[in-house]
């Protein structure tokens, strides 16, 4: 997804008093946005209301920690991937075929006699798994799909990427989330998913037994997270920071000290360290850090 920035144009100017027109937008924009990304690298998180399609681990755990926060809602929390269609392709002199999901679609692609085709079956117009499965058998050229007793899932939540998977002389298997789970509550200032009664978990027999089971993307959680509003101080941070990067372009970058006055100026000191913020900066962006400790969820 597209990157946000944390703050407009205006608001840089405003901790830049001596630019009165737009002679220097066009800088001004590109230091904002890479600010706004190092800000975000250093905090590690992002910080403009997002919606999100993550997968995660089951961990064995009450508590499941969403990757982005605070939490604003949850659209999806699904469970146990399982096989949705399967497609194969049978013709002859094609020892390599693959199919992929791709944002748009699936990409379908056969290497006969050493040439490559590459066919597309797109979402649009293709609504649901049943109408992707009737488009595939359509295609010809070795193509044969089968449904998996999902025909009226929506085809666009055939989450990207899958593959590519090898489907010459054998079934590829694109996978879909389908159990809505239950049971689950919401800490939304910290980003947390509680389980909580009533559950609806298959492999969960016992209330005792609430927890995240353990398995590899095993879930898919569809959330927003962020903030509406960027708070003040991370504003405040990177307008700060777009700043210092803008008066350092005025300068001679091989000046290291000037004499003003009687005064020396030292360039090399409290500047920006590349990566991380000047110290007090760092101060006004420590609230919103991320620190993690032991997790699996990247």
């Amino acid at each position: 997804m597209a990157a946000i920035d944390l703050i407009t144009l205006a608001r840089a100017k405003q901790n830049i008093q001596s630019i009165t027109d737009t002679s220097q937008d066009a800088l001004l924009t590109t230091l904002i946005t890479a600010v706004s990304r190092a800000i975000e690298k250093y905090c590690r998180r992002d910080f403009v209301a997002t919606v999100y399609d993550e997968l995660y681990n089951g961990n064995g755990d009450r508590r499941l920690l969403l990757r982005q926060y605070p939490v604003i809602s949850v659209q999806s929390v699904r469970y146990r991937p399982v096989t949705v269609i399967k497609i194969i392709n049978n013709l002859a002199n094609t020892p390599q075929a693959r199919v992929s999901v791709t944002g748009t679609g699936l990409s379908l692609v056969t290497v006969t006699n050493g040439v490559a085709t590459t066919q597309t079956v797109a979402f649009a117009g293709n609504a649901t798994l049943a109408a992707l499965v009737t488009a595939i058998n359509a295609l010809g050229n070795g193509w044969l799909a089968q449904g998996q007793g999902y025909d009226s899932w929506p085809s666009v939540d055939l989450r990207t990427p899958q593959g590519a998977l090898t489907a010459a002389g054998q079934f590829a298997e694109l996978k879909m989330h389908t159990y809505e789970l239950a049971g689950y509550q919401i800490d939304e200032t910290r980003g947390w998913l509680l389980r909580a009664i009533p559950y609806t978990d298959p492999e969960l027999l016992h209330p005792e037994d609430l927890i995240w089971p353990v398995g590899i993307n095993n879930f898919r959680i569809q959330y927003t997270a962020g903030y509406n509003t960027v708070p003040e101080g991370v504003q405040e941070a990177c307008a700060e920071w777009v700043a210092l990067q803008y008066y350092q372009t005025l300068r001679d970058p091989k000046l290291k000290k000037l004499a003003l006055q009687g005064n020396t100026q030292d360039f090399g000191a409290g500047g920006s360290t590349g990566a991380k913020p000047p110290a007090n900066l760092a101060a006004l962006l420590a609230p919103y850090v991320r620190h993690t400790v032991a997790t699996n969820q990247g």
